[in-house]
């Protein structure tokens, strides 16, 4: 019988950046913020120590560019040689941040370093104790974009070890970037165990069984394109079974904090400042005390009687906010960071839900919209009509400025603004 496996499962470190603050706190804690990805590195090696794992497991993007920075080599060589000093090894692959470079890095690597080639599948045999536990398979990118279907070439007829494969990919076969592959493609790999992905900066479990397929995500984010806590999968692989627990490593989160403009009558921007300052302290309340600090974007939602002043003078409006509001959570456990406030408010029309109920065709056709925003087939025909200028699929490495790369809760808001801006028109064509 095969022996039971222990590995991290991590990748998308991208050392080297740092993760973004709104210009208001550019003076303060500049060390933290700096060392934020570091740090999300440092936590994974020393939990890899404490947990005496048989190896670690890195899918890619380990750096955050081509070139590498001196720091961010230097950085990987020391943690590599705390893991080697505990006879822990790494086995990685290099992705579109970091393509393989045939001129080897800028240091020398620690010898339990393991960098998977970029010409063709490169195989590592681990052993413990004398004893063979797994094969690693993986092959690095040999530019920032890769159209080779490498996993095809991935084999191990031996099953009788645990047989892991790292791929760096969109898991997208029509996406000729980043190594064009889909899912049933890697089930139809029925010799490998456990696909380690990289690249999507999501965790996500593709498949939860058997061949085991998973997204770690990025172990911390650095912008609002990558909100949430970030970590890792601690991964145990049996015969029968395979437990993976993800383990959150980020000192800093991001995270998007709407607020419901109709709970209190707004009737100018000092009203809007208190609503802002108790739905603020409301929500700092739940936050949790494990995390240094939060960086939040605001959304404004909601009807509000001041619209047309929000819209008119929406830029100074906002600083304004931002100058009150960005010094109140800083000096507290976690701290709070705004980075950020999206109006995405509507305008209040006295008497529009009592008109709704009322008037046949505006209750008719309010109904129509509820019944359309529910309808799955007509969406995705509204999504097609939109034609090319719509893109589900979001590609952060490759943006088309032909199209917009809009997420389903995004396309939900708009939604939701357009069929208030058809009533509002409706109602006011009426009264002319």
């Amino acid at each position: 019988m095969k022996p039971a496996v222990d590995f991290i499962h991590t990748a998308d470190l991208h050392l080297g950046s740092r993760i973004q603050i709104n210009k208001e706190y550019k003076d303060l804690k500049t060390k933290d913020y700096n060392d934020a990805v570091y740090n999300s590195f440092k936590k994974i090696v020393d939990d890899a120590i404490e947990t005496d794992v048989d190896f670690v497991l890195i899918a890619g993007d380990i750096f955050d560019s081509d070139s590498r920075s001196v720091r961010a080599t230097r950085f990987f060589v020391e943690q590599s040689q705390r893991l080697d000093r505990k006879n822990i090894d790494i086995y990685m692959i290099n992705g579109n941040h970091d393509p393989y470079r045939n001129e080897g890095e800028l240091l020398n690597l620690p010898k339990n370093v393991h960098i998977c080639d970029s010409e063709q599948p490169s195989c590592f045999i681990v052993h413990r104790d004398d004893r063979l536990i797994a094969r690693i398979l993986g092959q690095s990118y040999r530019s920032s974009s890769e159209n080779r279907k490498m996993s095809t070439y991935y084999t191990a007829d031996d099953q009788r070890v645990y047989n892991i494969a790292l791929l760096h990919t969109q898991l997208d076969l029509n996406n000729k970037n980043y190594v064009p592959v889909s899912k049933v493609d890697l089930l139809k790999k029925s010799s490998i165990d456990y696909w380690a992905l990289g690249h999507i900066h999501k965790k996500q479990i593709i498949n939860g069984k058997n061949p085991y397929i998973i997204y770690p995500g990025i172990p911390q984010g650095r912008d609002m394109g990558e909100v949430g806590p970030g970590g890792y999968f601690m991964v145990h692989l049996e015969p029968d079974n395979c437990y993976y627990d993800f383990k959150k490593v980020s000192d800093y989160v991001y995270r998007r904090f709407e607020v419901d403009l109709d709970k209190i009558e707004i009737n100018n921007i000092s009203d809007l400042h208190k609503l802002l300052k108790k739905e603020l302290d409301e929500f700092y309340q739940t936050l949790s005390k494990d995390i240094k600090g939060y960086i939040i974007r605001i959304i404004l939602k909601g009807k509000i009687k001041i619209y047309e002043l929000l819209q008119e003078q929406e830029e100074e409006i906002t600083e304004d906010i931002l100058n009150n509001l960005s010094s109140l959570y800083l000096n507290r456990v976690p701290s709070l960071f705004i980075n950020g406030i999206v109006n995405r408010s509507s305008k209040y029309i006295e008497n529009m839900e009592e008109l709704i109920k009322k008037d046949p065709f505006f209750k008719g056709f309010f109904n129509f919209l509820e019944e359309l925003k529910n309808d799955e087939e007509e969406i995705k025909k509204l999504k097609n009509d939109l034609g090319r200028i719509w893109n589900s699929k979001v590609d952060i490495e490759n943006k088309d400025p032909q199209e917009f790369q809009l997420d389903e809760q995004i396309f939900t808001e708009l939604f939701e603004q357009s069929k208030f801006l058809i009533m509002k028109e409706f109602i006011e064509r009426r009264d002319l």
